[in-house]
């Protein structure tokens, strides 16, 4: 048996946040919009996991639509409103065309999380919204892939 971690990671918008033209959704106050049934499933499948990530494309950052400060603000009060469920994030600012080996599908974000946090890989898993975070958990070895729209889904 490994010493090393099993870990959640999990993308931000799409997966844990509703999408409006390819933005997060936010309320009034300019917080995110929480898919449904996010908040019961974690707190059901958080305790097997050592760890759990978001792990997050944000080329908007890199496009001037909004700051760094701001995502990692949303990210901050979403793990406050789910009662801090996650370890910790990243995001990569980059666009498709930047060659960023952090931006998905690449395994950058992953790779470095499980190195500071003594992650196994091939004992983990991702939950994302897009063909993207599907190839992203592949090339990092993560053998464990779930849709969004199955992930948080409600429990009978």
């Amino acid at each position: 048996m490994s010493s090393r971690g099993r870990a959640l990671f999990v993308d931000f918008g799409g997966t844990l946040c509703v999408l409006e033209a390819g933005r997060t959704a936010v309320d009034d106050e300019g917080n995110p919009i929480l898919r449904a049934h996010v908040a019961d499933t974690l707190v059901r499948v958080r305790p097997r996991f050592q760890a759990c990530f978001i792990v997050s494309n944000q080329a908007r950052i890199g496009k001037g639509e909004i700051t760094r400060a701001e995502v990692l603000r949303r990210f901050a009060w979403i793990n406050d409103r789910l009662g801090r469920p996650f370890t910790d994030w990243r995001l990569c600012p980059h666009g498709d065309g930047d060659a960023c080996g952090y931006r998905k599908p690449r395994p950058g974000m992953f790779l470095e999380l499980a190195s500071e946090y003594a992650i196994d890989l091939g004992a983990s898993e991702h939950v994302g919204d897009s063909d993207k975070d599907c190839a992203a958990a592949a090339a990092a070895g993560i053998p464990t892939f779930h849709w969004a729209w199955d992930f948080f889904r409600p429990t009978v």
